[in-house]
């Protein structure tokens, strides 16, 4: 135990003596082509010219073990480009995770403060150039999906919605949490497909149970897929596809899912015909009260999954 406890305290000494924020680059999508921050002189995306003064902003956090150039995110920003538009960025953490494995986990969860921090800072910066924090968006995927939420329940102005794909349950389980996501933004929306990787914790304005109660996915057994990894794939097909809210499976009262599921006190939602999953429902906030609630679709195991 004790060899454990310096190991543990080895992690945090490393993390304290990280330099995030060199280590950390934030990339902008004009047309789909990358650029680097990092490599111009100002680091003000309106002054390079690869944004306009007046865009709305859209920043991308992917989970552990990703990148900017994983497969579910270079789609995402394509679908943000050709729905949303504006100016588009992802945040490059790789340095460390590229190279994570599972038993290099809880190295990266005692680097969270550091990276949500250089976020909250970029965030910060970016509102200082002259990006409006009501035309604001921020999506996240698990471990990157927790680093969006705390990041932004850190500014000094609320953003107006954040989109958090199955956030990640391990590391991140005190229950109330603190501070409570949805005052992270005007509107956040969570979306669950996994009971182990994802949390079971039901905390936003709109909580998604996607398949069988946000616990796992019948597409799940398609390789590369797993029932956590196929939140960003069911996310990104919502562009074009409707996942319809419907009535709670009874499933959900199965004693099986409700000894994993952590509701808490919060209400199924009363949605309105048609509300539906994802980016394109765009008159979320005010659906489920100002205290969240829960809401269920059907998934598929093939594409478009819906």
């Amino acid at each position: 135990m004790k060899y454990f406890l310096l190991l543990i305290s080895c992690f945090f000494a490393l993390a304290v003596a990280e330099d995030y924020a060199a280590n950390i680059h934030f990339i902008v999508y004009r047309d789909n082509v990358p650029y680097n921050l990092s490599n111009t002189a100002s680091g003000n995306p309106i002054e390079e010219g690869l944004c306009s003064a007046g865009d709305q902003l859209a920043m991308v956090v992917y989970g552990w073990t990703e990148s900017c150039s994983t497969d579910w995110v270079i789609d995402l920003i394509s679908n943000l480009t050709e729905y949303r538009g504006g100016c588009i960025i992802c945040m490059d953490y790789s340095h460390y995770t590229q190279t994570a494995s599972y038993i290099e986990y809880p190295i990266i969860v005692t680097q969270f403060d550091g990276i949500r921090d250089v976020l909250k800072n970029e965030m910060e910066d970016l509102r200082t150039f002259g990006f409006d924090p009501s035309l604001t968006y921020m999506f996240g995927m698990s471990f990157g999906s927790q680093v969006v939420l705390q990041a932004a329940g850190l500014l000094t102005q609320k953003i107006k919605e954040i989109d958090a794909c199955d956030p990640a349950q391990v590391g991140f389980l005190p229950y109330p949490i603190t501070p409570d996501p949805k005052l992270s933004a005007d509107n956040v929306q969570c979306i669950h497909t996994s009971g182990d990787k994802g949390t079971v914790q039901r905390y936003c304005h709109q909580d998604w149970n996607m398949g069988h109660c946000g616990l796992y996915q019948d597409a799940a057994g398609l390789n590369p897929l797993n029932d956590h990894g196929t939140c960003p794939i069911f996310y990104n097909s919502a562009f074009r596809n409707n996942f319809n809210a419907i009535p709670m499976p009874l499933e959900c009262l199965l004693p099986k899912f409700l000894q994993i599921l952590d509701f808490r006190s919060l209400a199924n939602c009363v949605y309105p015909s048609g509300f539906k999953m994802g980016y394109m429902q765009r008159d979320k906030q005010g659906v489920c009260g100002p205290n969240g609630g829960n809401l269920y679709a059907k998934t598929t195991a093939t594409y478009p999954y819906n």
